[in-house]
């Protein structure tokens, strides 16, 4: 087994931050308690208005402050630019890392041939408990990050080789850039998926709040889609989503059957005031619905009982129809984005990064 210890390569962690004076304490915290300690600590306050940039200044990290608001993608492509450490391990400000996951992160990585990304999950508890929202939304992607083969920079490691050759971060996207990120990594490298790396996310709390998040970032996924399959036609493809580290996921279809059921069944629900008998239809659907969510159903069952794996239904069902409809809107901009010729995407290799911003 690889001596972690006696390795010890640098690792530089780049933490975006924007208005998250709530958790950005907590998040710094857990990066300096860490039992594999970070060369290099970058934060990115990519111009803040609550204060947030205030607290990032008790802490002995550099601080870079770009001139103007560039999005998730730009300021993790700054914090690159501002770090010199041949590992980089992506860390949200409204996350906080458990003390050992960036020592587990780099373990995999030293261990396992040709790795081009080590990718953690949410732990099943929030950061912060505000709710039943909240509770569905963390249990959610804690459920799904152990499953999934897309791409997640919320606590990733990636060797700078890597993050360089894929031509960096989309700076055109204001969601879905990681996924994005994924599907330009030559294909000759491995993702790894584990459950040793794990954080806690401090997500969206409201119910209408959670739909529009969800809305807004489904309306990205063809616009991805689009690029990632010219990638693939001209023999230039990500991930190998089949090679999974642990061996236990494997390529998983987008969820058309559960959101597309999950919109039907809120379109035909009005059929009942027609004739009773039309109620066949809405309970057919949602019956598909429930095929496809039923191991997460059964999941949050166990996980806090009866009554909370109802109010996952139905969040599981607002939130699929959120998907379908954004994803709907999606499709329109692919075509305006293609007529605009926005939608190319990044070539492989290595390119200029931004300079914008001042290192303190």
């Amino acid at each position: 087994m690889t001596d972690v210890t006696a390795l010890h390569p640098d690792v530089a962690v780049i933490v975006p931050n924007y208005n998250k004076r709530k958790t950005l304490r907590a998040c710094l915290e857990s990066v300096y308690a860490q039992t594999y300690a970070p060369a290099e600590v970058i934060v990115v306050d990519d111009v803040s208005t609550d204060g947030s940039l205030e607290i990032a200044r008790e802490f002995p990290c550099a601080i870079v402050e770009p001139p103007r608001n560039q999005g998730p993608a730009g300021a993790r492509n700054l914090g690159v630019a501002s770090s010199s450490a041949p590992l980089l391990f992506f860390v949200d400000s409204d996350t906080a890392l458990a003390p050992d996951a960036i020592h587990n992160a780099v373990a995999l990585y030293l261990r396992t041939p040709d790795c081009g990304m080590v990718q953690g999950i949410y732990d099943a508890e929030p950061l912060y408990d505000d709710g039943p929202v909240e509770r569905y939304r963390v249990l959610c992607e804690h459920y799904e990050r152990r499953k999934t083969t897309a791409t997640f920079l919320s606590c990733t490691l990636i060797p700078r080789h890597v993050f360089e050759e894929a031509g960096r971060l989309d700076e055109r996207l204001r969601d879905g850039e990681d996924f994005e990120f994924g599907t330009r990594v030559p294909s000759r490298y491995r993702l790894v998926v584990t459950d040793s790396v794990v954080t806690k996310a401090d997500d969206e709390d409201r119910f209408w709040g959670c739909l529009a998040e969800r809305f807004v970032r489904s309306t990205t996924l063809p616009v991805i889609m689009v690029r990632a399959r010219r990638l693939r036609a001209e023999g230039r493809v990500g991930f190998q989503l089949n090679m999974i580290g642990t061996g236990q996921h494997k390529r998983r279809k987008p969820p058309a059957v559960s959101s597309s059921s999950a919109t039907a069944t809120f379109l035909t629900l009005p059929l009942v005031f027609l004739s009773p008998w039309l109620l066949a239809v809405p309970a057919l659907t949602f019956g598909m619905f429930l095929s496809g969510n039923r191991p997460f159903i059964t999941f949050a069952r166990r996980h806090r009982g009866a009554g909370f794996a109802l109010w996952v239904t139905w969040m599981q069902l607002c939130f699929h129809t959120a998907f379908f409809l954004g994803a709907c809107v999606g499709l329109l901009r692919v075509a305006y984005e293609l007529s605009r010729r926005r939608g190319e995407p990044i070539r492989t290799g290595l390119s200029p990064v931004p300079s914008a911003g001042a290192r303190e």
